[in-house]
């Protein structure tokens, strides 16, 4: 090893460092400051140092990830199928992001039980608090009155309907500690507190699907016949909960219907068969139209749409195999990220477009939980953590 390399290595930041970084990496989102802590956290805190001193051992382990290499297709298929060079420009920089995000996770400390339990409550918490001060900003300011929805968020974590969502992803993974060691009523108590914040403050709809079918495949998977009925009832005493307490923000959640989503998805999937259904119509090619009640609609407000628009059936194959093969493997390893990433995968059903992206706020329930679950079974955590101890 020559000088300089040893010099690196003793500056080498430490595991403390790492997960001191993450942290503070979610917290500039929710900072009223726009997207300029989020980008100097990042940059800055994870990607510079990730690639200084990320050792040649933690290359190879990604190298020979095949879960790796389904990204590196799907990052492929898009600069091949670019619509210019600026969108083949981004994919570039997204990949580096990303490949910058795995080397960070991958010098995590091990997680344990206990400490991943406490880390989704504090993400809880923290959304919260966030959630609470925009309704308090925006009661002062803007004449916003309990019962209404809010309008976009001070934080760079601006979109009601992404703060909802991440706040289910988190309370999942919390959920998930919570079964595993049989703490029941924090179960009862956080999911009630999380989904009525959700349905009564942010009057998010795709907060009740993404909280259901992660539930339902967490109880399916994770919780055994003999344990089944008990957790059955804890959740029906929160589902009532939870329809007492927001019965009255219900009917006008309802009322919304699906905000043109099937008319939008039906244009979308209309233009993608004249583009050609195998390949699409091109990555990152813009699409707008008009709908019939006269609203011009510039999202299609679903990832595997917009994948399936842009890059056709291999476009979306590609992203199906990019996202659920690490998820399976995760769920069976008992990685935490495994289930924040399926909630991420079930709310971007509904919402966001891309999943090669550059840091935002769609990162944190897709981009981020597959980093750490490939980081995860790519490197020093690759083993379970369904105990409280070292693997």
């Amino acid at each position: 090893m020559n000088p300089l390399s040893q010099q690196l290595k003793k500056l080498a930041p430490s595991e403390r460092y790492w997960a001191a970084i993450f942290f503070i990496f979610f917290c500039a989102a929710l900072l009223p400051f726009g997207s300029g802590p989020v980008k100097t956290s990042f940059y800055l805190g994870i990607l510079l140092p990730a690639f200084l001193f990320s050792t040649r051992q933690e290359y190879r382990r990604l190298v020979a990830n095949h879960h790796f290499h389904i990204v590196l297709a799907l990052c492929g298929y898009a600069l091949v199928r670019s619509a210019e060079p600026s969108v083949a420009l981004g994919v570039l920089k997204a990949l580096g992001c990303f490949l910058a995000l795995l080397l960070g996770a991958m010098k995590l400390p091990i997680p344990r039980l206990p400490t991943v339990k406490q880390a989704a409550l504090l993400f809880i918490v923290a959304l919260l608090i966030y959630v609470f001060a925009n309704a308090v900003h925006q009661g002062m300011t803007q004449q916003w009155l309990p019962g209404m929805r809010l309008a976009p968020l001070f934080g760079n974590l601006n979109s009601v309907i992404f703060c909802a969502d991440l706040m289910v992803s988190a309370l999942v993974v919390y959920s998930w500690c919570c079964l595993r060691m049989h703490d029941y009523r924090s179960l009862l108590i956080a999911n009630t507190v999380v989904i009525v914040s959700a349905l009564w403050l942010l009057q998010s709809r795709s907060a009740l699907p993404v909280w259901l079918g992660s539930m339902a495949v967490m109880l399916a998977c994770t919780v055994s016949a003999k344990e089944r009925r008990r957790v059955l009832l804890y959740i029906s005493i929160t589902l009532i909960a939870i329809v007492a307490l927001t019965g009255g923000a219900l009917p006008a959640l309802l009322e919304r219907g699906d905000s043109y989503r099937f008319e939008i998805w039906t244009n979308y999937l209309a233009s993608m068969r004249d583009c050609g259904t195998l390949l699409g119509c091109g990555w990152g090619l813009a699409h707008s139209f008009t709908t019939q009640g006269g609203i011009p609609i510039m999202h299609v407000h679903s990832m595997y749409v917009q994948h399936l628009f842009w890059g056709g059936i291999v476009g979306l194959v590609l992203l199906l195999l990019t996202l659920l093969p690490p998820m399976i493997a995760g769920v069976r390893r008992a990685h935490f990220a495994a289930w924040a990433l399926l909630s991420g995968c079930i709310a971007l059903a509904f919402d966001g477009n891309d999943f090669i992206a550059q840091p935002n706020q769609r990162w944190f329930l897709a981009v981020v939980p597959l980093a750490f679950l490939i980081a995860g079974l790519a490197g020093k955590t690759s083993n379970s953590i369904a105990s409280g101890e070292h693997p």
